[in-house]
């Protein structure tokens, strides 16, 4: 009898509905078979510096971070260069730069609340300017933000970050709404208002860089400043409208948002206490493209699959709890994807290979779906889990997985009881449990710790008199 066991993480308002969970696994659908895979952990790149890492940036072959109140320049090696100092030390940062086309200023452009900072490549200076200017974007040659608290999305000079007209603006004035965010993908602003969303292009007039695309105009906003990444050749953000909030949603091809949210994903979000908090990364590896998205006040990092179109959530080890993910920013530099800490001034090199984050290791669960027959109770003579055997070492305690299992719809588990996952080389070992007794509504929860590349294949169950 084979389990649901492969899938995503959805736990909704009820676990006798949807009892599913998958914490630290992404699904993967390759041409012959289907498998949970473990999610990478990380190596030290540079822990040199303290606080929280408050943004990042790729430019001229080199990696920049803002960590407390320092732009520090990495390079291949991980050997860290500050480059000047901030007002502030904690909050997101927005970060771009305008590349480094000859005969052009070379700058990083660093948005940070109500002020922002140029780094000009060439002098090697970090200049502060007292202008609010939301997250930067450029494209086309032009720095362009929104103006936080106003409907107005600015552009800089040409190549020149440092100078601002206060007439080069355009008002995204469809509805009376304050933006909370712009994003560029394929030479398009998207103004994304609390409530609205519209399309600008360059319309090549020097007096009014940006028009809007006739049609380009919908009802939905963005809850978050912070979320709206570039994603699958398009734009994913949390949003928000006039009814309500708190839905993921990405853009379709005729600039419509269609929501990628599941219902129990939207249950979930609905029990936050804070959302306007969320920030977002995308990141893509081994044929996945990942959209991570963490809610900081409730501890939170929930994960949407490009490919598979599946959510997971992440979790590390924070303070002896399991909780959100400790990255706080994204920036893939040197052929690595390089994640900053939200509080310890590191940054780590994601590393499938590894099953620790910060040297903690990480709890890997999957919770199956309900397996329910309310005609009788069902008597379960062993429980098979189908996976990689013998990945384990030898001389570590590494190589422990558990079950518990419900027998009331996933609301109670039982005692957890341990099996080997075998140490490496021992293939041929499976893993079951057996003697589980009756029950009308069976979950079933696997838990492991193991810092071991982990790939799970299926759940079976064997019924009393079923053949082996």
């Amino acid at each position: 009898m084979q389990i649901q066991f492969l899938g995503g993480a959805y736990t909704g308002r009820s676990s006798n509905v949807s009892s599913q969970q998958c914490v630290n696994y992404f699904y993967e659908k390759g041409v012959d078979s289907e498998a949970l895979i473990s999610t990478p952990g990380d190596t030290v790149f540079n822990s040199a510096y303290g606080g929280e890492v408050r943004g990042g940036i790729n430019y001229n072959d080199l990696a920049y971070f803002v960590i407390g109140d320092k732009l520090v320049e990495f390079d291949s090696s991980g050997t860290g260069v500050s480059r000047g100092t901030l007002l502030t030390s904690n909050g997101r940062v927005g970060m771009a730069h305008n590349g480094v086309r000859t005969g052009a200023t070379q700058e990083i452009m660093i948005g940070d609340g109500d002020q922002y900072y140029i780094y000009d490549n060439t002098t090697s200076t970090l200049t502060r300017y007292a202008t609010a200017v939301g997250v930067p974007h450029f494209f086309d040659g032009y720095f362009f933000f929104a103006s936080p608290g106003t409907d107005r999305i600015y552009n800089t000079n040409s190549y020149d970050g440092t100078t601002i007209t206060g007439t080069d603006f355009v008002t995204a004035e469809g509805d009376p709404d304050e933006l909370t965010a712009i994003i560029v993908e394929q030479r398009q602003v998207f103004a994304l208002g609390k409530i609205t969303l519209s399309a600008w292009y360059n319309s090549g007039d020097a007096d009014t860089l940006l028009a809007r695309f006739q049609g380009g105009y919908s009802q939905t906003g963005c809850v978050a400043e912070f979320s709206p990444a570039r994603f699958d050749n398009s734009i994913i953000w949390l949003s928000q409208n006039e009814r309500g909030n708190a839905q993921v949603v990405r853009l379709g091809s005729n600039l419509q948002p269609q929501i990628v949210s599941s219902p129990e994903i939207n249950y979930q979000l609905s029990t936050y206490s804070k959302v306007t908090d969320a920030f977002a990364y995308v990141y893509q590896e081994e044929g996945h493209e990942f959209y991570v998205l963490t809610f900081p006040t409730d501890r939170k990092t929930w994960v949407f699959d490009a490919s598979t179109e599946q959510w997971h959530e992440r979790a590390h080890i924070i303070d002896g709890e399991v909780s959100r993910e400790r990255y706080n920013c994204h920036v893939f530099a040197f052929g690595k994807h390089l994640m900053g800490d939200y509080a310890n001034g590191k940054i780590y090199a994601l590393d499938s290979t590894s099953g620790t984050a910060n040297g903690a290791r990480m709890p890997r669960i999957r919770v199956t779906g309900n397996h329910s027959n309310q005609e009788k109770r069902v008597a379960l003579a062993s429980v098979q889990l189908d996976m990689e055997e013998g990945v384990g070492d030898p001389n570590e305690d590494d190589t422990s997985i558990w079950l518990s299992y419900s027998k009331d719809g996933g609301h109670t588990f039982s005692s957890e009881r341990g099996h080997s996952i075998g140490d490496k080389g021992d293939y041929a070992l499976r893993v079951m449990w057996r003697r589980l007794g009756r029950a009308r509504n069976w979950v079933f929860k696997i838990r492991t710790w193991s810092p071991n590349r982990i790939v799970l294949k299926g759940l079976i169950a064997r019924e009393h008199g079923e053949p082996l």
